[in-house]
């Protein structure tokens, strides 16, 4: 079982917090889970590294237009957890 199959919204947020500090040097408080990227200044190759490192994290494949389909971290998380229980739902159906 990967851990996509079993992280919760919260544990998600905290992890693109945690990874956003890092990448940018900056305190993880100062990092706002309803923040759109463009507005901490990750350029695409830092972008490209989040998706990559998040894959690796989750154990699963994440789209690499993910950030930008949905700007904010509580919007990807939130979209990890529905793309989650779509496919729970098409293994149940």
């Amino acid at each position: 079982m990967t851990k996509a199959a079993t992280v919760t919204h919260v544990q998600i947020v905290e992890w693109c917090r945690q990874h956003i500090a890092t990448l940018l040097d900056f305190p993880v408080d100062r990092i706002p889970v309803d923040a759109e990227f463009d507005t901490f200044g990750l350029d695409s190759g830092a972008a490209v590294s989040l998706v990559v490192d998040m894959e690796e994290w989750l154990g699963t494949e994440v789209s690499p237009s993910l950030l930008f389909e949905f700007p904010s971290i509580q919007l990807v998380a939130g979209e990890i957890i529905r793309q989650r229980e779509a496919a729970k739902a098409k293994v149940v159906a």
